[in-house]
């Protein structure tokens, strides 16, 4: 049913006077965020505590049992979990295989990708040029794409938010009618030209600053606007402004610039409402589909574990952003209560997204990060407030359904804070 209505949204970018309009707008707004984003928070807690809700260290065998767990539970080839814990003990365990056809095993320093994570990247680095004075969070739109459709009414906060009301391209790309067609689109070397037509053809959902939408199309105009603004290409600006304060070495923006290592492969079987999942069989490679240049400043960020965790620790601890800015992050827009369909789980006390940042209130626990999806890929990194933990966790399967998964970390994961 989710994706099924993910699939009638994506008509709606073609009708947009249909009397249906607002009924679709909301099916999509909700399944949407469901499945790319709020689906992937609910499966990344993990760690190991002590029962105390501050756990101290961290037992790899128990860690490794864990994610091996989950894994088969879930039906993915190989899955990688790291948790750092507020006393500086680091875990990363690695289970499976990287490859399931050569029997290539997935190690714990194996890079992935990280999808939708890179929208905090992306925010970051616009909110330090924002500090440097080279861009503001009230310019429009139009001060950047002159002829941008409307651009005088979308602003930069608009973009961070997910609150422009632009509708979504990549959708488009992924459910064209014709197969063949489907592939040439989601892999074409897309020129920045063709893809800012796109993200102006299909219009808005709602007036922006009005609601409040997913839409990776923002973060793909957030990537152009760093580069005018700072000068550098995206991957430069996130080595200036990332990784070189933080000294992380062995993270890329997939097909902008040269791969420090080969990445995982991944796979998927069905998924419901989107029929080109039947080319994968009961579960197959998506190497067909694993190189999307657009996926860009909305997606395109490879990254291991360890650098991962690296990065939302230094962006919590202040070592990015000044205190000012990291706050606007944490401006949070409430957005629906998704991803509860059994009535045994408890609705989340609260859910939001911020600039870049997202928010969950789940079982006494406050949860900050982002998740990602890339086809046949599913990752997540969370930090949880209140036993100072840092969780990445990676499935080379796509789709993955995370209520199962849920149920059994959080008992693990800050102990009594669950019960």
């Amino acid at each position: 049913m989710v994706y099924f209505a993910m699939f009638v949204r994506i008509g709606a970018l073609w009708w947009p006077d249909d009397k249906n309009i607002t009924f679709v707008r909301h099916i999509g707004m909700a399944t949407k965020f469901y499945s790319f984003v709020l689906i992937l928070v609910l499966a990344f807690l993990g760690g190991i505590s002590d029962g105390s809700g501050n756990p101290d260290r961290i037992e790899k065998p128990k860690l490794l049992a864990l994610i091996d767990h989950l894994r088969k539970e879930v039906g993915a080839p190989g899955a990688i979990l790291g948790v750092h814990s507020g006393k500086g003990h680091s875990e990363i365990v690695a289970c499976g295989f990287a490859d399931r056809e050569t029997k290539k095993l997935i190690k714990s320093d194996s890079p992935y990708f990280l999808g939708s994570i890179s929208k905090m990247y992306t925010a970051v680095t616009a909110l330090r040029l924002v500090e440097k004075g080279l861009l503001s969070l009230d310019d429009t739109l139009d001060h950047f794409l002159p002829s941008f459709p409307d651009g005088s009414k979308i602003t930069i906060r608009h973009l961070l938010g997910q609150t422009s009301g632009l509708k979504d391209f990549y959708l488009y790309f992924y459910y064209r009618p014709d197969r063949k067609e489907m592939i040439e689109m989601v892999t074409k070397n897309w020129s920045k030209e063709e893809l800012i037509g796109l993200s102006g053809r299909f219009g808005r959902w709602f007036e922006p600053g009005t609601d409040w939408d997913y839409s990776s199309t923002n973060y793909y105009l957030l990537g152009v606007i760093i580069e005018q603004v700072s000068g550098l290409s995206l991957p430069e600006a996130y080595r200036v402004y990332i990784y070189q304060p933080l000294g992380i070495k062995q993270t890329w923006l997939l097909w902008h610039e040269k791969a420090k290592s080969s990445l995982p492969t991944g796979y998927l079987g069905w998924v419901q409402g989107w029929k080109h999942s039947e080319m994968f069989g009961e579960l197959g490679p998506t190497t067909v589909l694993d190189r999307s240049p657009a996926e860009w400043g909305a997606g395109g960020v490879a990254a291991p574990a360890g650098e991962a965790i690296q990065f939302l620790r230094g962006l919590l601890d202040g070592k990015l952003l000044a205190p000012a800015s990291l706050e606007s992050m944490k401006q949070f827009h409430s957005t629906p209560q998704l991803g509860v369909s059994d009535p045994k789980t408890p609705p989340d006390q609260s859910d939001g997204y911020g600039l870049g940042l997202m928010k969950m209130e789940r079982g006494g626990l406050t949860i900050l990060g982002h998740g990602g999806l890339f086809t046949g890929h599913t990752a997540g990194l969370w930090s949880i407030s209140e036993c100072d933990v840092t969780i990445a966790l990676y499935f080379n399967r796509g789709f993955v359904n995370q209520r199962a998964v849920l149920d059994q970390i959080f008992p693990v994961v800050c102990g009594k804070q669950r019960q």
